[in-house]
């Protein structure tokens, strides 16, 4: 299959063979893009490739890292002295690219061969190069997995080299929509413990993937069944089944289950359904990179899988803010124990914190409602909590009482009657305090 012209239609991938040919050095692109392309020939169908592009290069590696770098206006990092280096684009540098996150280029040294890069790597669907020169270089039949949709195992010693690929299988799988290979899976188990090995950033990072793709439910089954999610979220007892620990995370998958089910089925169902679904693919916060690549359903899956478990026991590293918007949900589905009623919203919304959406959603799958009602419900919460019709020097005045907690009561109690559509003017918001507070 000769996909030389997508390769070349490239304005990098152009810039960085023209470079090394000059240099009369040999260069290879590898791993993910390659895959990615293949997919789409080999199924007949578009398949728009990774944004991040891997560079093999026999020499100047370095050089010519610098000058695309200096070529695309782009930041040049060292990732590892003379043998790694890494170019950061900044966005849309190539327009065929539909999201508007940055552009990786890595650029590492070929030690011996092609053949001897790829054998080092981690799965045949990613140890795939191709040059101008040689065409693609498929030497454990990467191809035929592609085909077969399956993820398999470049060597065992791979897995036990870098034992971060065990949990990367399952990402991989569940971004591709792969079945992970039989033996392959049955290694992931046996080697899992190697994951203590691993840099807890390195996990983190890892799993926020899996937990951001829209079908990975299945696949994080896969990852409890085989041991693995164990290591991550109890790597000290992951041996003891009787652990009530380990019983919470039983429990939590089954909720996540159910509550994957739950998802789909609301938004076949609902006619917003692009509104909740566009909003659930968003980052968490503002800032992309402060929410540690987490998408809004990433964080939701991560609120029902920590449970009654504390995140700080976990290998999992994350950022004060996904901690705090973590503990806000849970504050919400605490409380969420009565009726739905206006009361029992506004408790559960305002002891949400700034995750009022996500709590909706997740207290939407609790009470069987749908999610557009209670979704809905939170938008108005959020937009009657900006609308501020008395200040607390209002109300100190109106009822002439002295600051203190008993001002900030008042001003939740005036709140909650405007998200019960009671108070709706600054008029009424004083007539109700003199009525019921005098």
């Amino acid at each position: 299959m000769d996909i030389s012209k997508k390769i070349l239609s490239d304005p990098v991938n152009r810039w960085v063979f023209k470079s090394a040919q000059k240099l009369n050095t040999e260069a290879f692109i590898v791993g993910g893009y390659v895959r990615d392309l293949l997919r789409g020939h080999l199924s007949r169908c578009e398949s728009i490739p990774t944004k991040d592009k891997d560079f093999a290069l026999g020499n100047n590696v370095k050089n010519i890292a610098i000058e695309t770098a200096k070529k695309f206006n782009g930041t040049f990092i060292t990732l590892k002295p003379q043998k790694t280096f890494r170019v950061v684009l900044k966005n849309k540098v190539v327009p065929t690219h539909r999201d508007k996150s940055r552009e990786m280029l890595d650029f590492s040294l070929l030690e011996h061969s092609i053949k001897n890069d790829l054998r080092r790597r981690d799965f045949t669907v990613n140890a795939i190069a191709w040059s101008p020169e040689t065409g693609i270089i498929d030497p454990f039949e990467g191809r035929q997995d592609i085909k077969k949709r399956v993820i398999n195992a470049v060597r065992i010693r791979n897995l036990i080299d870098d034992p971060l690929r065990i949990l990367r299988a399952y990402r991989i799988a569940s971004e591709l929509g792969f079945r992970i290979e039989n033996h392959t899976r049955r290694y992931l188990r046996q080697y899992s413990k190697g994951l203590a090995k691993v840099a807890s950033e390195r996990i983190t990072d890892e799993f926020f993937k899996l937990l951001s793709n829209e079908d990975t439910v299945s696949y994080l089954n896969e990852c409890y069944k085989d041991m693995v999610l164990n290591k991550i979220f109890f790597p000290q007892d992951a041996k003891r089944p009787q652990d009530k620990k380990i019983d919470s995370l039983s429990e939590n998958i089954k909720l996540l289950n159910r509550f994957d089910s739950f998802l789909k089925m609301q938004l076949r169902k609902i006619n917003e359904r692009k509104k909740i679904s566009k909003f659930l693919s968003k980052g968490c916060f503002a800032k992309e990179e402060i929410s540690q690549g987490l998408k809004r359903l990433g964080l939701i899956r991560l609120a029902l899988l920590t449970k009654d478990i504390s995140i700080s026991y976990t290998r999992l590293r994350v950022s004060k803010t996904i901690n705090k918007a973590v503990k806000d949900i849970h504050n919400g589905m605490g409380i969420s124990t009565g009726k739905i009623s206006d009361r029992e919203l506004y408790k559960i919304f305002n002891a949400s914190g700034e995750r009022v959406f996500e709590t909706a959603i997740i207290l939407s799958f609790i009470k069987k409602k749908g999610i557009k009602e209670i979704f809905n419900r939170a938008n108005e919460y959020m937009k009657i909590k900006s609308k501020i019709l008395l200040n607390g020097n209002d109300v100190q005045r109106i009822l002439n009482i002295k600051p203190g907690i008993k001002v900030g009561k008042i001003l939740m109690a005036l709140h909650e009657q405007q998200f019960k559509g009671i108070i709706k003017t600054r008029t009424q918001a004083k007539k109700w305090l003199l009525g019921n507070l005098t």
